[in-house]
């Protein structure tokens, strides 16, 4: 937990410049289609998961994965230099798949390293650290970017994302086993999906919470820069009120996911962010965005940690890489398309403010779908599935 929480540290920054990349790009003079392209380009990574398996060791897997992530940042330091939206554009594209394509890895470790009773709370503890970093240096973001430009930002917070890769092989991860990180073959995904209705259901809430906030999403930097005309430093003061909300909320949802579930609180969260893009809808000026910046801060931390907790609650134990490769390649197919069906909406003529109303039904649909009874208690899980050739005994949730 300390080794994680020092990497954490040290990621603070690099998270916190990754959040003005669309307002920096809309500044460089993209349209919608090419901000939204950004976004689609995210998700590339996680829609390729389910093939990271191939590429990670058995063994060691924490420490490939930390090679991944610091050629991510690295590359994300040199996209500071870039002149115009459609090279960053390039750059996101590179940092982005190499910071998702082997995320499957992380949720595996996270199983193997840390006990089922007190996981929600030392991965909150973890990422507050990182919440704290994040606190001290948007401020100074936004400052910098007003004064110096891109450049010096993204240099600086990449260098330092490198060392918290760095500092993550430090780990020390149990085998787990005969395997630590099972190689199997990708048609085993498909009994997993078959064979198991819950998580069936739960990926669809993924998806449909995914399209929420996925929609309007090319549209939030034009209300900034177009409507609200905010300047990078008032963005950087938003940006700490939700870096600040982001900090409670990861001790908040720490707590309430170990004395209930993800299950549960993936249902408050659901609702909470349908807030956001009403929000958005509603502004006249900077302050009014204030409660969309606040509850983008909460619930992106109580996502953070619910997404793994629901994952590993619904995953058989020697399944839980299966699932978390599921998992990531729905929300990269979401996320490929996602961001085009506002800009298509918007093409044939709807107007924002119905793309912003759809964008918030979206996740209230999430909200009841995660509300079905086969999350209730008592509820059949998946059977077990056929034995693999390569052998994972399953662990204790202990």
């Amino acid at each position: 937990m300390r080794i994680e929480a020092l990497a954490a540290l040290a990621l603070g920054p690099y998270q916190a410049a990754m959040g003005f990349v669309p307002v920096v790009m809309r500044r460089l003079g993209a349209t919608p289609e090419l901000i939204a392209a950004y976004m689609a380009a995210s998700y590339v990574g996680f829609f390729l998961a389910p093939f990271s398996a191939r590429v990670m060791p058995v063994r060691g897997a924490h420490r490939t994965l930390a090679w991944y992530l610091a050629a991510s940042r690295a590359v994300f330091a040199l996209a500071g230099q870039a002149v115009t939206a459609p090279a960053m554009l390039l750059a996101g594209l590179v940092y982005t798949f190499l910071d998702t394509f082997p995320s499957p890895a992380y949720t595996r470790v996270m199983q193997l390293i840390y006990p089922a009773r007190a996981r929600a709370r030392i991965m909150a503890f973890v990422r507050m650290g990182m919440a704290a970093a994040m606190l001290v240096i948007t401020p100074l973001a936004g400052r910098l970017l007003d004064e110096a430009g891109p450049g010096w930002l993204f240099g600086l917070s990449g260098g330092l994302g490198v060392l918290s890769a760095l500092l993550f092989t430090r780990l020390r991860v149990p085998d787990g086993g005969a395997a630590g990180l099972p190689h199997r073959p990708l048609r085993e995904l498909w009994p997993v999906l078959r064979d198991d209705r819950r998580y069936r259901v739960f990926l669809l809430t993924v998806t449909a919470f995914g399209l929420g906030g996925l929609i309007a999403i090319a549209f939030y930097p034009t209300v900034i820069v177009d409507r609200l005309h905010l300047s990078y430093a008032e963005v950087g003061l938003l940006s700490t009120a939700q870096v600040v909300a982001w900090l409670i909320g990861y001790l908040v949802w720490g707590q309430l996911m170990d004395r209930k579930s993800g299950i549960w609180s993936l249902r408050a969260l659901y609702l909470m962010m349908g807030i956001i893009p009403l929000c958005y809808l509603l502004a006249g000026d900077g302050w009014m965005l204030l409660p969309a910046f606040v509850i983008q801060g909460l619930g992106s931390a109580g996502i953070d940690l619910a997404f793994l907790a629901a994952t590993i609650e619904l995953a058989r134990d020697d399944r839980t890489y299966e699932y978390a490769a599921l998992q990531r390649s729905v929300i990269g197919l979401r996320g490929l398309f996602g961001p085009f069906i506002g800009v298509w909406l918007a093409g044939m003529g709807i107007p924002a403010h119905v793309i912003f109303i759809l964008a918030a039904s979206m996740y209230v649909a999430a909200a009841v779908l995660m509300m079905s009874r086969v999350f209730r208690p008592g509820a059949a899980a998946a059977p077990a599935a056929a034995p693999s050739s390569v052998p994972s005994p399953a662990l204790s949730k202990e």
